[in-house]
């Protein structure tokens, strides 16, 4: 049976977003926390939804490269985070508007559980501003 290369897997998610728009005349784009934001929030769900597709497919073949190519994916949404500054945005208040609450705090929470379970917990604390930001009274 060949081997499965974990390189390959994610090649749709390989060329960061930034990347894209810049290809496309939109240099600047991601110099919006509102578009850094919605691109974490679209990040995970997409994630889960190509994992689901893997898993069916190559079965214990993906599962063996599975939490790396989750490990590489979500530091990549991590790095998006760490950019906004929410002390400074107002645009993140229009977040709830454009995403249900429920979306958005389930693709927290998503990240939150996977950095809990490596113990990263300087991930969690960024993901935590956040969670705070949304949903702490």
């Amino acid at each position: 049976m060949k081997k499965l290369d974990s390189r390959g897997l994610f090649n749709i998610f390989s060329q960061e977003d930034e990347a894209i728009y810049h290809e496309h005349g939109i240099p600047n784009a991601f110099n919006n926390d509102f578009i850094l934001f919605g691109t974490v929030i679209k990040g995970v769900e997409n994630y889960f939804i190509i994992h689901t597709i893997y898993s069916y497919k190559f079965g214990q073949q993906y599962d063996s490269v599975s939490d790396s190519i989750k490990m590489k994916y979500f530091n990549g949404l991590i790095s998006y985070l760490e950019r906004i500054d929410i002390s400074q945005s107002e645009t993140l208040i229009n977040i709830l508007d454009e995403f249900e609450p429920d979306v958005v705090e389930s693709a927290l929470q998503q990240l939150l559980q996977f950095y809990e379970e490596k113990e990263m917990y300087e991930k969690c604390v960024i993901i935590f501003k956040f969670i705070d930001f949304f949903f702490v009274k």
